[in-house]
């Protein structure tokens, strides 16, 4: 594995998983369900640039991150895979997605989590000065509880939060095909925003099921073995699918 992509579990007669992370995030942030899955899958984490160990420079662009790791994915796309983002990553393995079924290439799955249908505009928060864009970041509920009591240390990520969120607040949609391969949708019961919009997907892609957790925004770190749960029950079903 390259600084690009981790792995955590490694099973090469199984499905592949690959990770993509939330706004700030990095390989890391999926370590908690390492073993969960580990024996259900070849689960591989993304270490977007300039996060984790990946020392490449900050991209401020989501279609550029995704030829980024299209370049690196493709060639070792040979057997059956599934995507999952969340927030962030959620419209970045979306737009992959897109991608490598142009290329002919088809997931067994896409698991997009916690984020908006890609015709909906994102709130901008990048112009918001250093305190006011902590304290958004914050209450979004992804940030350790040790982080947020040292805001001097939680500051270091600052810049690679700002690049992720103006991908985000930049990115337009303009690629109006459909996604062929199945996706599902996860949502936190209390996130407003990503629930009330959720079925706007519906317009985006073929085959759709949705998922809800309890919890907010940040679901994904606060119901860990659920979520992880539903991903074991994504993986069963899709590859009995695909056997079909």
């Amino acid at each position: 594995m390259n600084s690009l992509i981790q792995q955590f579990a490694s099973s090469p007669d199984k499905i592949s998983l690959i990770c993509f992370p939330f706004a700030g995030g990095y390989s890391a942030s999926f370590r908690p369900f390492q073993p969960y899955l580990q024996d259900d899958c070849n689960l591989l984490v993304v270490d977007p640039p300039g996060h984790g160990t990946n020392r490449m420079p900050l991209v401020e662009n989501v279609e550029k991150l995704v030829d980024i790791y299209l370049q690196q994915l493709v060639p070792d796309l040979g057997k059956p895979f599934v995507l999952f983002g969340h927030s962030m990553g959620g419209m970045v393995v979306y737009r992959l997605a897109q991608k490598l079924e142009q290329q002919g290439i088809f997931p067994n799955a896409t698991i997009i989590s916690a984020v908006q249908p890609p015709h909906i505009s994102r709130t901008a928060v990048t112009h918001l000065d250093d305190d006011a864009f902590l304290d958004y970041i914050i209450g979004l509920g992804g940030v350790p509880s040790e982080l947020v009591k040292v805001r001097e240390a939680l500051e270091f990520f600052l810049p690679a939060f700002r690049a992720d969120f103006k991908a985000l607040e930049t990115f337009e949609h303009t690629d109006y095909t459909l996604l062929q391969s199945p996706v599902h949708i996860f949502n936190g019961e209390q996130d407003k925003k990503c629930m009330q919009d959720a079925l706007g997907w519906n317009k985006w892609v073929d085959q759709i099921r949705f998922h809800a957790f309890r919890g907010g925004h940040m679901f994904l770190l606060s119901e860990t073995e659920k979520v992880a749960k539903t991903i074991q029950f994504v993986l069963t079903l899709e590859k009995a699918v695909v056997k079909a």
